[in-house]
């Protein structure tokens, strides 16, 4: 079973509104920001209600600019080709693996064959 009721996802504007939808019609809290949300912007909300930022953008990998320990968990997604049930299925194989309190001040880097946890 998945902890969807207690797990809080910020979506960059890169993840496909699809992916975004089936996480919600799965039961996720997820809120998508508005397309040309900054990176500070979206860390901002991340931290301050306590969400796990979901991106395919590199910047969020940059521990100097976002250090994992202050967040409530970064996933970067690194699957290419970016096809939706790839990613989707990629999601929910970490979300069931991984307890909601084990996200937290982690970076995870997630890929179609699975995925690695960076500290």
């Amino acid at each position: 079973m998945l902890f969807s009721d207690k797990i809080k996802f910020i979506s960059d504007e890169n993840i496909p509104i699809k992916v975004v939808n089936m996480l919600k019609e799965r039961g996720f809290d997820i809120k998508r920001v508005p397309l040309g949300f900054s990176d500070k912007r979206i860390a901002k909300i991340a931290k301050s209600e306590s969400r796990i930022i979901l991106t395919f953008d590199r910047h969020f990998i940059n521990r100097k600019m976002f250090p994992p320990e202050k967040f409530s968990g970064i996933i970067f997604l690194q699957i290419h080709p970016p096809i939706i049930e790839s990613i989707f299925s990629s999601l929910l194989k970490l979300l069931e693996e991984v307890k909601p309190e084990e996200f937290k001040g982690k970076l995870f880097v997630l890929s179609s064959f699975g995925f690695k946890v960076r500290q």
